[in-house]
């Protein structure tokens, strides 16, 4: 990467509508995937800086340069800026998350299991595709029992899903910024955070980490740990009142795991 394309990373930022339009007029110089892809990652890292900001005057300059960065994807087709960012290779094959089924209780059971700690929106994705599954098995099984029991493994994840949507337990999802944007911010002292940036760089789509794994632990998948570490840092956030961000949108210590008691 230049002198020049690394000065103008630095110059991205959302902390009033100038710095938002600025931006943009700096990523033109940049291939359209590129300009998406760190819309995206700034729209995302402005929603989190405003939801811990209290001053009226710094909350109305974010919003503003917000409404231009949605009003930019709305124009060049990035619409969905609250969704993960995706890559080129988003549409490329992915290793299923395996043991998920629902032919009784006990399956049901079990792929819930599997499920619990993943992200939110994973899960829903994951339960009503079994349900859909189910279906279309339910209409080619003649044994009374093996229907009874399909029936019984599809109430369980029904339950499951009606729960999740009564709850919103979407708004808990932490959407994945794209490995271009991360790779832009200082790298972690802290040794785990230092390996899931490596492996998110090298796997660039955000789903291979439900089949990949810690060095140091392969109980739970890189998705998991993610989530795990993202609890406990929103807890010393509040604890400790740190930030996510800085007013200019950057990461802080804390977020990258740089924070010592």
């Amino acid at each position: 990467m230049g002198k020049d394309t690394e000065k103008s990373e630095s110059q991205f930022g959302f902390k009033d509508k100038a710095k938002a339009e600025e931006t943009i007029e700096l990523l033109k110089s940049h291939e359209m995937q590129y300009q998406k892809l760190t819309v995206r990652g700034l729209l995302g890292r402005a929603k989190r800086v405003l939801s811990m900001t209290k001053a009226a005057d710094k909350i109305k300059n974010i919003q503003e340069a917000m409404s231009v960065f949605e009003n930019w994807l709305e124009e060049n087709g990035g619409g969905a800026s609250n969704k993960n960012a995706k890559t080129d290779n988003d549409d490329e094959k992915v290793e299923t998350v395996p043991g998920l089924g629902f032919k009784d209780k006990n399956a049901a059971k079990k792929s819930l299991e599997i499920l619990e700690g993943r992200d939110p929106d994973y899960q829903r994705l994951a339960v009503k595709g079994l349900i859909g599954s189910s279906k279309r098995v339910l209409s080619g099984t003649k044994d009374p029992k093996k229907v009874q029991d399909i029936k019984d493994g599809v109430k369980i994840l029904e339950e499951f899903l009606e729960k999740f949507d009564d709850e919103n337990r979407s708004r808990l999802n932490w959407a994945y910024l794209s490995s271009d944007i991360i790779n832009q911010f200082p790298e972690p002292k802290d040794k785990l955070c230092a390996e899931f940036v490596q492996i998110y760089s090298e796997k660039k789509n955000y789903k291979h980490l439900r089949t990949l794994f810690p060095s140091e632990n392969q109980d739970k998948s890189w998705d998991i740990v993610r989530n795990k570490n993202i609890e406990k840092l929103k807890k010393l956030i509040k604890e400790k009142e740190r930030k996510l961000f800085d007013d200019d949108g950057k990461p802080t210590e804390e977020h990258l795991g740089n924070y010592s008691n």
